[in-house]
């Protein structure tokens, strides 16, 4: 490993900080992060594409949860 230490120099990891909601500013800052990336991916810092992922990850959250369950009558259980 000795002759590739820029290598391990910065090794990127995902760590859940926070998992609330994203902010009208961290929807925007998405929103400019994921531009940036389709416009010129090699212009955009590894650290804002960690970033992002981060970003993204929190905004999926909970959009592949099953709907709620219905009642026999069809409407939902809350109603």
């Amino acid at each position: 490993m000795s002759g590739f230490p820029h290598i391990y120099h910065h090794i990127m990891t995902f760590s859940r900080t926070n998992n609330s909601i994203l902010t009208q500013e961290e929807f925007d800052e998405l929103v400019s992060l994921k531009n940036a990336i389709h416009d010129n991916p090699a212009s955009v810092h590894p650290d804002k594409l960690e970033k992002f992922t981060e970003l993204f990850v929190r905004s999926l959250d909970g959009k592949c949860d099953p709907p709620p369950p219905k009642n026999w009558r069809g409407s939902s259980l809350s109603e």
